[in-house]
């Protein structure tokens, strides 16, 4: 009998989370399929007419990146975005929420950036993909350009970190708090109490939960709660990041900045902090080792 596609993709995040690349990015590619979003209650949606782009040559073609899902997931994929250029684009269309239009510009291989799908570039491209798919186009690239995006449990391309800052001229090498995941079906799962972070990290923190400060420092009122640039200035003054899993952990190693992760139970840990190493800063902790995080932190 042959399998669901459904099944199929389901288990893409176990080859994910074991480190197989190749056959669990594959294997994700199934998420675009109506059946899967049907079943999954999902609404993704492309945004441009233009025929999705299988891994052949761009040489004089131009391609629209459509950013998806998270920002956590925005971050992670970003690094692939020099991809287009590398297989002969010449130009190159990113389409992201507008909160993250000037950390995509640091990529001198885009080319527009928009949050305008009706958009010339968007519309009339000859080609589409999801960010999220660059992965899996990369480890089946031409071996000159597949050696410029390695995809390994030992080293991902871009691990070291991405995106630079200026830091903001908040009190400097203090440490960044934030024990909210983002909303979602996990949320709770995720998160921690604040009542632990308290305990691990001690008061004279910064708190980047953008729902509340509880007893720890505020940021200014910046508008950095909406706008990705502000925090990552703010992230780049303090010498250490806690988090939860959550787009804070994203952004902090795309900039290669000391992070400790706070996860939650096994059975609930993401793929992405499982066996492959995508961000040379970051340090993944189980439960049972979050009473190192002191030491780690004199340590940062």
């Amino acid at each position: 009998m042959t399998e669901h596609p459904l099944d199929i993709f389901k288990n893409s995040f176990k080859e994910l989370g074991y480190g197989n690349y190749q056959q669990g990015f594959a294997d994700y590619e199934l998420r675009w399929l109506p059946t899967v979003r049907k079943a999954l209650n999902e609404n993704w949606k492309k945004y441009s007419p233009a025929p999705t782009w299988q891994g052949e040559s761009l040489l004089g073609k131009s391609i629209v990146c459509q950013m998806e899902q998270g920002f956590g997931d925005y971050f992670q994929f970003m690094r692939f975005l020099p991809i287009f250029k590398a297989m002969g684009a010449s130009h190159v269309t990113v389409l992201c929420h507008p909160s993250m239009v000037y950390l995509i510009g640091q990529f001198d291989c885009v080319d527009t950036i928009t949050e305008v799908w009706e958009l010339k570039e968007v519309k009339e491209a000859d080609y589409w993909i999801g960010s999220m798919s660059l992965p899996h186009r990369a480890l089946n690239a031409p071996k000159q350009v597949r050696q410029l995006f390695p995809i390994t449990r030992e080293k991902v391309v871009g691990s070291e970190g991405y995106l630079e800052f200026e830091p903001s001229d908040i009190e400097p090498n203090k440490v960044g708090v934030n024990w909210a995941a983002s909303r979602g079906p996990l949320h709770f799962v995720k998160s921690v109490s604040v009542e632990a972070v308290r305990e691990l990290v001690g008061l004279d923190a910064y708190s980047i939960n953008p729902e509340t400060d509880d007893l720890f420092l505020p940021l200014p009122d910046d508008g950095w709660k909406k706008d990705w640039k502000r925090s990552a200035q703010h992230m780049a003054a303090m010498r250490c990041v806690v988090t939860v899993d959550t787009a804070t952990a994203h952004l902090a190693g795309a900039m290669g900045k000391k992070c400790i992760v706070m996860l939650p139970n096994e059975e609930f840990r993401d793929w992405r902090w499982k066996n492959g190493v995508w961000y040379d800063s970051v340090v993944v902790l189980p439960t049972n080792k979050w009473n190192l995080i002191p030491e780690l932190l004199e340590k940062a």
